[in-house]
């Protein structure tokens, strides 16, 4: 697999997430920032609501 082919599969990748409404994406500078993207959700999961929970 080429480089461009790479970088396109991973930003059609990203997009959907963006349009799918479920995730918040950021993606920076990897000078500027820790990681280049970073993907988190927008609301908690069952898992994350039962840990929390558990563990309040």
């Amino acid at each position: 697999m080429k480089w461009k082919e790479k970088v396109d599969e991973t930003a059609e990748k990203l997009y959907d997430l963006v349009k799918s409404g479920k995730y918040d994406v950021e993606v920076g500078l990897p000078k500027n920032a820790k990681k280049a993207v970073q993907i988190k959700t927008k609301r908690p999961t069952n898992h994350t609501k039962k840990w929390l929970a558990k563990n309040r």
